[in-house]
């Protein structure tokens, strides 16, 4: 960390990537600009390529606009926003989300106390009420979760970072499918986590757009590839149960995507073969696959759980 301030007078710089969507953006920065900490920078980076966020920034003259002139995907703009940056600490913060007004102060307290930590994340809230809080095993050293791709609610909108870290790791690579995965595979690779346990961020909800698109499946197995000689280290659990949940997101988004599809049985099959130990939400999602779309209703249930973890917990289960 860096020079002698004060913990009320570090900088932190919030960077928010925006794509179309103005009237979240709004309250992304109303909720930025109540922090109580202070001081703060916020950078909005405009990835629509015709400034169609502009209309909103203007209304905030504290902010940096950075528009792109074409649409270059979520990753680009926040590499874009790390090349602006000069605080201490950064957020990257999508533009769907809202921070609660002590989320930064919160953060920054626990991140000055451990000189080992480098990434403090928090719990989130859902629209819908729903929290996520963290499974208290992920903290400190956390690249085994993070290579198992068990790292809920930890997305980097939950996440505060050490600028000096990012900068190790810029530009984010791009995969398929976005790649906050591989972020916290690099992130874990360098410093410790921690966490407050509290829902310092209410998650944006997209519906069920949540099914996701396959290129999310093609992430995941990029990942597996270019982290091979990681995964071949014991235990190989964490290889087991990263391919576990590939196989569990792609039958997933082949249920929402069809109203039956022997490939989501055979890829929720395979989920089961693979995660390690007996999981019995696996095995339940594996049997509402052989019924295709009706059963999708319970199969959201089951994701969610899987997925989003619950109240308590928010490890993969």
């Amino acid at each position: 960390m860096t020079g002698s301030m004060s913990t009320a007078d570090r900088l932190v710089s919030v960077v928010i990537p925006t794509y179309y969507r103005n009237e979240c953006l709004t309250e992304a920065l109303d909720s930025v600009i109540d922090q109580t900490h202070k001081p703060v920078e916020i950078i909005v980076v405009d990835d629509s390529g015709e400034s169609h966020a502009l209309s909103v920034v203007k209304r905030y003259p504290e902010v940096e606009y950075i528009p792109h002139d074409k649409n270059r995907g979520a990753q680009a703009a926040r590499n874009t926003g790390l090349e602006k940056v000069r605080g201490d600490y950064v957020n990257l913060l999508d533009d769907d989300d809202r921070m609660r007004p002590r989320k930064l102060e919160k953060q920054i307290e626990l991140i000055e106390s451990n000189p080992d930590v480098g990434v403090v994340y928090c719990g989130k809230q859902w629209e819908n009420g729903h929290k996520v809080m963290p499974d208290s095993d992920i903290r400190g050293d956390v690249l085994h979760h993070a290579l198992s791709f068990q790292m809920t609610p930890s997305s980097p909108s939950a996440m505060l970072i050490e600028r000096e870290i990012l900068d190790d790791i810029r530009p984010l690579t791009d995969r398929p499918g976005g790649d906050d995965l591989g972020l916290k595979i690099e992130l874990a690779r360098r410093t410790a986590f921690d966490f407050v346990d509290e829902p310092l961020l209410i998650q944006g909800h997209a519906g069920e757009s949540r099914g996701g698109s396959m290129g999310a499946v093609v992430g995941r197995r990029q990942i597996l590839d270019e982290y091979a000689a990681l995964y071949e280290e014991p235990p190989q659990s964490v290889y087991r149960s990263a391919l576990a949940h590939t196989y569990l997101l792609e039958a997933h988004i082949l249920l929402y995507q069809n109203t039956w599809s022997l490939k989501a049985i055979k890829a929720a099959t395979l989920a089961l073969y693979y995660v390690p130990g007996l999981r019995l939400s696996f095995a339940g999602y594996a049997l509402v696959s052989l019924f295709g779309r009706p059963g999708r209703r319970f199969g959201w249930k089951i994701y969610d759980r899987l997925v989003l973890g619950d109240e308590h917990q928010g490890g993969l289960t």
